[in-house]
């Protein structure tokens, strides 16, 4: 699976071993039951007003999210549409390489935040909201109780393969303001 990783969080959270980030990436979509996407997988890691922007742009929400989950994989999506105006654009770059699938945008701000209030790793609370996020490409919802738990579930067990198998990078966070 492919996994392409950009961090842009700030100063306040530099950014761990790209490598790593990609294999937990890779790693995670695989036990989250994303075995077969065509263009692979993309993860920002952004600062809160870079999420907030894409929270709002796209999704009409106010303010910083955790995650944010986009599946181009729909049958209407027009990246994926057969080529038969000539035009190119058929979701291949002219490297011959498939633009990404799935792309999640996650603020390990938020992230940080989170670990503090739950008493937990803040590496872990990354990991979780990719795991979250890719859950949610895989068809997992959370909108309803029982579906929540279900996917709750699903998370437990992707963080677990992620920990057996020793993927999730050391993360820190820098005290000095951003």
């Amino acid at each position: 699976m492919k996994a392409v990783t950009i961090w842009r969080a700030g100063r306040c959270f530099p950014a761990p071993s790209r490598a790593r980030l990609r294999r937990m990436t890779a790693a995670a979509a695989e036990l989250a039951g994303l075995h077969d996407v065509p263009g692979g997988v993309c993860v920002s890691f952004l600062s809160p007003a870079g999420i907030e922007r894409v929270n709002e742009d796209f999704l009409g929400h106010h303010g910083p999210t955790d995650v944010i989950s986009f599946d181009y994989r729909a049958e209407d999506d027009p990246r994926f549409a057969d080529d038969a105006d000539g035009s190119g654009a058929d979701g291949f770059d002219a490297d011959g390489d498939a633009d990404p699938s799935v792309e999640l945008i996650v603020c390990p701000a938020v992230a940080y935040e989170q670990a503090v209030k739950r008493g937990l790793p803040y590496a872990e609370e990354v990991a979780l909201y990719v795991a979250h996020g890719l859950l949610h490409a895989a068809g997992y919802d959370d909108l309803n109780p029982k579906a929540k738990r279900v996917m709750r579930r699903a998370e437990k067990r992707v963080m677990a393969g992620l920990r057996k198998a020793r993927l999730i990078p050391p993360m820190v966070h820098k005290e000095s303001a951003e």
